[in-house]
């Protein structure tokens, strides 16, 4: 029985943040959260609400994001402005330090990805204690591109203190994907499956397929002729890749000559639109896309989009048109990561930190589009 009347589980775990776009793209975009919803702005323009239930000053506004952090977790967001507003970030050994952790299966494979990603910053190098209570525990430090302080750790079952109490942490039993997956809140791993089993269906069965698509697929090219909405594109990276691309003609100056493309989709739950800059492999006029996820257990967001959508839109210098999806053969496989491996290696590094298979997809022109 708990002490507090009640009391079933930890709610919430919130922070306040500098910039709230940048914070849900972090979380939603490199750590895999899934945004539940908005509030804002939070404030009271004459009276003292904001006091009396917040604690803050009285003509403080917040802007609120809430996001489902895997199976058991939830995080809470807040951009605050206010008249007295600190912007100093205490140290961990300061009152009121803080971090959080995230339990992962390999704490290495893990830093390898974050390492990626622009504004992360690893602190030091992962390590494993050898004694005492925790014995077995491998952790590490990073800190987000705004400096909140977060923790990567693998702790087994089994640890020395339970020798010694019968009281025993939570330890995870599955994976993120596997909620997902149970969740019924994706569907884009039933929509893997379907495209997978495409392949080997008759040519008559894949034209059923496509006939079945055109509706869609005559509006994607209507949408495609109209500028796209990038209102949740909030990943700062992403933004100046996508304004470098679009200035320059499609050179940016951070990928050097390796070919870009941008692709957007259309979330699968949010309904949004959010456009995502893409190394591309372009082959006999073809535009081959692999979704590595930088080396990551899970399918990139803009993959599984595509796949639930059926349908997305590209943009290359000068051109905007409508796609589809068309995975490509296994055959043809090595050649092309071949092929995309000499003309950006990082690709070979995705590749080797994943069991998963990379799905290697073609965004085939929807017919009537712009070539």
């Amino acid at each position: 029985m708990s002490t507090l009347p009640g009391a079933r589980a930890v709610h919430h775990i919130a922070y306040t943040v500098p910039d709230l776009e940048q914070a849900v793209s972090f979380f939603v975009d490199v750590i895999g959260a899934e945004l539940a919803y908005r509030l804002g702005p939070v404030e009271d323009a004459e009276g003292d609400w904001m006091t009396r239930k917040l604690g803050v000053h009285p003509r403080a506004s917040a802007h609120i994001a809430m996001l489902r952090l895997g199976p058991v977790g939830n995080l809470e967001l807040f951009e605050y402005t206010a008249p007295d507003q600190d912007h100093g970030r205490p140290l961990n050994s300061d009152w009121g330090g803080h971090h959080f952790a995230l339990y992962v299966d390999d704490v290495d494979k893990a830093v390898a990805y974050l390492r990626e990603v622009p504004g992360v910053t690893i602190l030091g190098e992962p390590e494993t204690i050898t004694d005492g209570p925790i014995a077995g525990d491998r952790w590490v430090y990073f800190t987000t591109p705004w400096g909140l302080h977060m923790e990567l750790i693998n702790m087994p079952a089994g640890m020395p203190f339970e020798e010694t109490t019968t009281t025993r942490l939570y330890l995870p039993e599955e994976s993120w994907d596997a909620y997902r997956a149970d969740s019924g809140a994706d569907s884009a791993d039933e929509s893997t499956q379907a495209q997978t089993q495409a392949q080997t269906q008759t040519q008559n069965e894949k034209q059923a397929v496509k006939e079945v698509q055109t509706v869609n697929e005559a509006q994607t090219v209507k949408e495609a002729e109209t500028a796209v909405d990038e209102s949740v594109n909030s990943n700062p990276f992403n933004r100046r890749v996508i304004e470098e691309f679009r200035a320059s003609g499609g050179r940016v100056a951070d990928f050097g000559d390796v070919p870009l493309l941008l692709l957007s989709t259309t979330g699968r739950r949010s309904g949004a639109t959010r456009t995502t800059p893409l190394v591309h492999l372009e082959r006999g006029g073809r535009h081959i896309v692999f979704a590595a996820n930088g080396g990551a257990e899970s399918h990139p967001a803009w993959y599984q989009n595509l796949i639930a959508a059926g349908t997305g839109t590209v943009e290359l210098p000068g051109r905007r048109f409508a796609v589809r999806p068309e995975p490509v053969p296994a055959a043809e496989h090595e050649e092309l990561w071949r092929l995309q491996t000499a003309q950006d290696p990082n690709f070979a590094q995705f590749r080797g930190r994943t069991d998963r298979d990379i799905p290697v997809v073609e965004l085939v022109p929807v017919d009537g589009a712009a070539g």
